[in-house]
């Protein structure tokens, strides 16, 4: 087999699997479709679309790989923004990091955390003993912070006046967490870690978050939910009421995956009805997920 020959079929199978995850946009309530769907983000259905108009000859498949690559572009161009939003100083500021276990060996990130009134760090690691765990609540000063599982941590600038665990093992975790902001009063947060098995059904934890929320105006859910904000599982949260507070105005590509190349918006901050975002702003702090922070004011405000 020539090399020429091996080439193309590299670019007509990556074209074939491009168009198919595209087909499945949206169709991740079955096995094969969701792992196609997720395996396929928009950069690499252009990536493919380009390798297949540069290999190929046949005018049939040309024009498929230009309508793939020309789609994938359009997505591509909708994720970005370049927005220069007014957020009044008052305005409540929430955010959530995958730190991929890497908390304690970035200390230069630990003050940043400390800018928001609420925090869930995904993926935190173990504990570093007490003078690590003073070292860093140092450098978020105000703050009260809560170890959920060993990997799942929230803090608030405020208290922590409740919790429960409601994740399911080997499935996601899932915290319920009432707090009382310094400023901003009571309000119910819920902090989620969704496996990142593209084959595992997303159905049960989805659904298990969106009840922890509960029927508060004001929650806030946040977490590393390894799933696109498109899925067919998010219908029932925006049917809710929910708002992604990701879609807010921002400078950038919105996808959080991985190591600032915009593959997969894999973090979310979800807003109950209470909310709107008026501005998003993604943060590289040392892991393969970019940090999301986003300011908040009340919904219906100006």
């Amino acid at each position: 087999m020539t090399k020429h020959r091996v080439v193309r079929i590299v670019a007509g199978t990556g074209l074939a699997l491009a168009c198919a995850g595209w087909l499945c946009r949206g169709a991740d309530r079955w096995m094969i479709p969701g792992v196609l769907y997720y395996a396929t983000p928009w950069l690499l259905r252009l990536a493919a679309g380009l390798v297949a108009l540069a290999v190929f000859r046949h005018r049939g498949v040309l024009a498929i790989a230009g309508a793939c690559a020309l789609v994938s572009l359009v997505e591509g161009a909708r994720s970005f923004r370049f927005d220069r939003p007014e957020v009044r100083a008052e305005a409540p500021v929430v955010a959530v990091w995958n730190a991929g276990r890497a908390l304690e060996r970035k200390p230069a990130a630990w003050p940043e955390l400390g800018l928001t009134d609420l925090c869930a760090v995904i993926e935190c690691g173990k504990p570093s003993g007490e003078e690590g765990w003073r070292s860093f609540t140092a450098a978020t000063p105000g703050h009260e912070w809560k170890r959920f599982d060993g990997s799942t941590m929230l803090g608030v600038r405020g208290r922590i006046l409740s919790h429960e665990s409601l994740g399911v093992h080997d499935l996601f975790r899932c915290h319920r967490v009432r707090v009382a902001l310094a400023r901003h009063g009571e309000l119910t947060v819920v902090v989620a870690d969704v496996r990142s098995q593209p084959w595992i059904s997303r159905e049960r934890a989805m659904a298990a978050i969106l009840r922890a929320a509960g029927d508060d105006p004001r929650a806030i859910i946040l977490g590393d939910f390894n799933t696109p904000p498109e899925s067919h599982w998010f219908g029932e949260w925006r049917e809710r009421g929910f708002t992604l507070a990701n879609d807010a105005p921002r400078r950038g590509f919105r996808e959080t995956w991985a190591y600032g190349v915009p593959l997969l918006t894999l973090d979310h901050v979800w807003l109950a009805p209470g909310w709107r975002a008026a501005r998003c702003v993604k943060l590289r702090l040392g892991s393969d997920h970019l940090a999301v922070k986003a300011s908040l004011q009340p919904a219906g405000g100006p």
